[in-house]
């Protein structure tokens, strides 16, 4: 059994009490159909995560109005306003009910990050990462008057479908929160100027809400500890001014949060792990209701820790519930070890959201499959074979481990002395050690699966004749090119040193102190922070119009940020390098030719090619054979990516 006695601690939450402090908060997943109502999908998304019995749980944000909806093109919500969305929901809390696990709402309104056209907002100051010109309008009296109105009649309807607690959004830079931040709000009535100005739209709807429902259902808060703006900004010992004033109003608990930028909102791998705990522990000090912290908190070990330091009462684990839904029971039992962590890729969960409209997960293939997708331990195929396969990169591992799981008789090879492939690479990269975080989960899975791992494997002729498989999956990964044409002169190099970025790595190369890095995708740019944090000079060119493509967004900007403090020069749109019989190195550049000083390492980062000579020697002999992960390509826009790789791996491991 656990020993995270703080964690699994009861709390009494107004008239509600939580079997422990695991919160699951409101995240945007997506998974509502055309009419913003509930979907199978969607429920049974949540019942999966409630069968591990986390405290508490919340759906996605409900706006109260349209107007304060994510424009939905970007992303479908639940229309609390629309009675046709309430049987859905009905039918959505009782599933999760019969689990035992208290299940929330929580209420907000977009303002000017709705990204509609008509938008609104305090004043007509559009939002600082907006991705369009629409300016706000200036929202009128009647306007204000109208919100809180509608915030009282959602709260009612929540109430009446079953859910169990309510919860105000007043963070990230909705509208709420854009009330509350003075570069937002630069009005000159009783709603902006002063901080009790400001408070006062937040206050309004508050006490709407109470006057609504009661005492029914405690009533929550979500508000940040802190905008992180350089200036205007929503501060840390505002909310210490105000967070009193909200529990005299019967407010029931805080979920303190952090910025209104997508970087703070959904903080990336490189925010240190809960690092907005102090903010939390701050503002605790000053009331005696309940106080929620958030923020890349991944780990129930470190959740118990934060309680049993005083740094807060709840703990949200948002991501690591995505990625693990059976979360919180493996820490009741006390399996830590066996819990599936997320690595912080973005690219599945909010970058998902941006590109498709809901969420997907880098480590866990199953998110909004799990309708579909019924994987029960111990239920084996009728039919079991022997599978091969290849290669221990991302899509290697999850091929063997879902194809064990599923009862085949599974052998992993692997050319080097380890697993891990190209994420093991990547962990060397400064800020990105915890992607190796999934490997040791890995290790144990194939272990207690019985898998057979070869390390030091070549698979050849030899190893096919021995196992004789039914089966060969391929994930033997890519290698990198020389992009000949692109880059000329190479039969010129004298003195300069040259290197693929996997030698790099893998061999912990030393380079000279001025270094070009040709290619500037993903592992071109993370390079380039790799060789910077050494003190060296780097030089990165790319031939594209964009660095990174296949990072989450606030992912590459971090990195890239991170880089140009250091010093990166970078080049996008460059024609070509040319290396002259003078070890001289030129940039063919869309305006003109540039020369680069003292060049003593060229680092290629660029091109790769499907590593397929494995699966053309064994299909010449007739096996069936299946190539995943960077082996079947990784040029295009889903491939070539930890998300892609995992998931590959998976699907193929499912169908054997």
């Amino acid at each position: 059994m656990s020993n995270l006695r703080h964690l699994f601690r009861p709390l009494q939450i107004g008239s509600l009490e939580i079997q422990n402090r695991v919160l699951l908060p409101a995240m945007g997943i997506g998974f509502v159909d055309e009419e913003g109502h509930v979907t199978r999908q969607l429920t049974e998304y949540y019942v999966e995560r409630a069968r591990s019995r986390p405290g508490m749980m919340m759906p996605g944000a409900f706006p109260v109005q349209q107007s304060g909806a994510v424009n939905p093109s970007v992303l479908r919500m639940i229309h609390i306003w629309d009675d046709g969305s309430l049987p859905g929901l009905e039918s959505m809390v009782a599933a999760v009910h019969r689990h035992g696990v208290a299940f929330g709402a929580q209420l907000y309104h977009m303002g000017i990050k709705s990204g509609q056209r008509d938008m609104l907002g305090p004043s007509s100051i559009p939002a600082l990462d907006s991705f369009d010109n629409y300016v706000p309008k200036e929202m009128t009296r009647d306007d204000i008057e109208d919100c809180v109105d509608a915030f009282g009649r959602a709260a009612e309807r929540c109430i009446a479908v079953g859910f169990d607690f309510i919860e105000v959004h007043a963070a990230h830079g909705y509208l709420l929160s854009q009330f509350l931040t003075p570069y937002y709000n630069r009005r000159a009535d009783e709603y902006g100027g002063s901080l009790e100005n400001r408070t006062r739209f937040l206050f309004q709807v508050i006490e709407e809400v109470r006057r609504r429902i009661g005492d029914r259902v405690p009533v929550g808060v979500r508000i940040n500890g802190g905008d992180f703006l350089k200036e205007g900004g929503w501060t840390l010992a505002e909310l210490c001014a105000v967070a009193p004033v909200l529990e005299s109003k019967s407010v029931n608990y805080l979920n303190v949060s952090t910025g209104v930028s997508y970087d703070h909102v959904v903080p990336p791998i490189y925010t240190e792990q809960g690092a907005f705990s102090s903010i939390s522990q701050e503002v605790r000090s000053h009331v005696t209701i309940p106080v929620a912290v958030r923020g890349r908190i991944k780990s129930p070990v470190m959740a118990d820790r934060l309680i049993a330091e005083g740094k807060a009462d709840i703990v949200a684990m948002g991501r690591a519930q995505i990625a693990d839904p059976e979360m919180v029971q493996k820490a009741r039992e006390g399996k830590i070890a066996d819990i599936r962590l997320c690595i912080a890729d973005c690219r599945g969960c909010s970058e998902g959201v941006l590109r498709q409209g809901e969420i997907s997960c880098a480590v866990n293939p199953r998110v909004g499959r799990e309708y579909l997708l019924n994987d029960v331990p111990g239920q084996k195929k009728s039919s079991i074979r022997r599978v091969l396969v290849a290669g221990a990169g991302c899509a290697g591992l999850e091929a063997a481990r879902r194809a064990a799981f599923a009862g085949h008789s599974v052998r992993l090879c692997e050319s080097r002395g380890w697993i891990g492939g190209q994420l093991r690479l990547a962990a060397r990269i400064p800020k990105r050690q915890e992607m190796a975080d999934i490997l040791a989960w890995y290790e144990r899975q194939l272990n207690q699966l019985g898998v057979e791992i070869w390390l030091n494997t070549v698979v050849g002729e030899n190893v096919l004749d021995e196992m004789r498989p039914d089966v060969l999956v391929v994930a033997t990964g890519s290698l990198p090119e020389i992009p000949l044409g692109y880059i000329t002169g190479l039969e010129n190099v004298k003195d300069i040193e040259l290197l693929f970025s996997d030698e790099l790595l893998e061999d912990q190369a030393l380079t000279e102190d001025d270094v070009l890095i040709v290619g500037g995708d993903q592992i071109g740019l993370q390079v380039a922070d790799y060789l910077l944090e050494m003190g060296k000079k780097v030089y990165l060119v790319e031939r594209g119009d964009h660095f990174a493509d296949k990072m989450a967004f606030q992912d590459r900007g971090i990195l890239m940020g991170r880089a140009l403090e250091k010093g990166l020069e970078r080049r996008k749109r460059a024609n070509g390098v040319e290396i002259h019989p003078t070890d001289e190195v030129w940039l063919a550049l869309k305006d003109g030719r540039e020369r680069l000083p003292h060049i003593g390492t060229v680092v290629l980062s660029g091109r790769r090619r499907p590593n397929v000579l494995l699966a053309e020697l064994a299909e010449r002999r007739g096996l069936e054979v299946h190539v995943i992960g960077d082996a079947s390509g990784v040029a295009g826009e889903d491939q070539g990516t930890v998300l892609a790789a995992i998931c590959a791996g998976y699907e193929i491991g499912r169908q054997l």
